[in-house]
């Protein structure tokens, strides 16, 4: 019951930030989360803003503040990441972030004394990690804000099917603008007390006007190309699973993974119903023809996808020699085992079944509300007319009928009914 005790205008930030597809589901934990970035004040306004990216000027007519006021308000706190401003139609616009990926990540990617963050740490550990309150609002979606990207290296030398954006390298060099800040992920480790020892702090890749507004603010700095593939160089070198934006076009971020901290991977081995739907189109395979029983494989896999199993193969000496095998629904497709198989057991083949890549950011934050029933939050503001209103609650009575549901489950269907209203955006 210690939500009770919360403040209204954090409670009434957080049903704001509940009506993005994954939300602020929960009470007493997300309200402990926000109460330690938000100051009443800045909750109060926060809750006010629009879902989608709005100019200050119809901002300070909806608000009913001088627009001067409003933007001073704003700027100070986009500066703290608890506002986007964005460079859109050559001018700014604002919005509330959503938590994920947005305002967890932001209060986390640089060094602050103005809120508790060995405090927050604990909080995000708790909420992401352990508990199943935040992630099981996708356990049922196909589509992530993330996904992870094969080490291109591990493909067959012949195959040559992969796409630009299923490769880290071309995303990189495809960006105009690159940034490079501090790892949520291990930032919340350190203030845990458990640093990592595997890779740097300083390792998430930013692009596009996500990486200005984070430069702008002093959440990250600005890189050249040479700089950012030698991240991914290292990366790849110490292990680490590539998990960037879920989409073909204009990703905006590129994150460097390890197991020990990393929030994502964590929940999908601690939490039973988070499925692999993040995972590369591809997967690893092992021939059990060369396949020398030596473990290496099954001790680097970051999600535990690989155990040994007796397969009545034995060794020289006459002793069992258990053999890897690979679980194709725990696997993600990074390819982080391959190079540790000396034997050259391990290969990184497509899978069966493709998993659809949203064109942009726009198209993926639109599958993600169909595939969870919360379109009616994106399409409609919760500030408009009672007949909107009475519209939005039509949409979203109509998502839940299970015949909806069932027609857009189906992937064409829903694919092009997204594609439709990204048109539309």
């Amino acid at each position: 019951m210690g939500h009770l005790s919360k403040s209204k205008e954090h409670r009434i930030l957080r049903n704001q930030l509940d009506r993005y597809p994954l939300g602020a589901p929960g009470e007493e934990r997300i309200l402990d989360i926000l109460e330690t970035i938000y100051t009443k004040d800045e909750a109060q306004l926060a809750a006010r803003l629009p879902l989608g990216f709005t100019a200050i000027g119809p901002l300070s007519k909806k608000l009913r503040v001088p627009a001067s006021e409003l933007k001073t308000q704003l700027d100070a706190m986009a500066d703290k990441g608890l506002v986007l401003d964005l460079e859109i139609g050559g001018e700014t616009r604002y919005c509330l972030p959503p938590t994920l990926v947005g305002l967890f990540e932001f209060s986390m990617m640089r060094v602050r004394d103005d809120i508790d963050q060995k405090k927050l740490a604990e909080l995000f550990h708790l909420y992401l990690v352990k508990e199943p309150t935040y992630f099981a609002r996708i356990k049922d979606n196909e589509t992530t804000p993330f996904r992870t990207l094969v080490h291109e290296e591990t493909l067959p030398a012949d195959y040559s099917e992969i796409l630009d954006y299923e490769r880290a390298t071309k995303i990189i060099e495809g960006e105009d603008f690159v940034a490079v800040g501090i790892c949520h992920c291990r930032h919340v480790a350190h203030h845990r007390g458990k640093d990592c020892k595997v890779f740097e702090l300083e390792s998430c890749l930013s692009f596009g006007e996500v990486g200005r507004y984070l430069v702008r603010h002093r959440f990250a700095r600005l890189i050249n190309h040479t700089e950012a593939l030698d991240i991914i160089t290292r990366a790849k070198q110490a292990g680490m699973v590539h998990i960037g934006d879920n989409v073909q076009r204009e990703p905006n971020y590129m994150c460097n993974c390890c197991s020990c901290c990393c929030e994502v991977i964590g929940a999908f081995k601690n939490l039973d119903f988070f499925t692999n739907t993040f995972s590369s189109n591809f997967e690893a395979v092992v021939n059990t023809q060369t396949c020398n029983g030596c473990k290496a494989c099954a001790i680097a896999c970051p999600v535990d996808a690989i155990e040994m199993r007796d397969a009545g193969k034995t060794k020289p000496s006459g002793k069992p020699m258990p053999l890897a095998v690979v679980d194709k629904d725990t696997c993600i497709g990074c390819g982080v085992c391959v190079p540790k198989c000396h034997s050259g057991a391990i290969t990184m083949l497509p899978r069966p079944q493709k998993h659809i890549v949203p064109e942009n950011t726009i198209a993926r934050t639109l599958m993600m509300a169909v595939e969870n029933g919360t379109l009616q939050n994106l399409l409609l503001d919760k500030h408009a007319s009672m007949g909107s209103a009475a519209i939005a609650a039509f949409i979203g009575a109509l998502l839940k009928l299970p015949p909806t549901k069932q027609l857009l489950a189906q992937r064409t269907i829903k694919s092009k009914f997204v594609h439709f209203l990204a048109s539309k955006a």
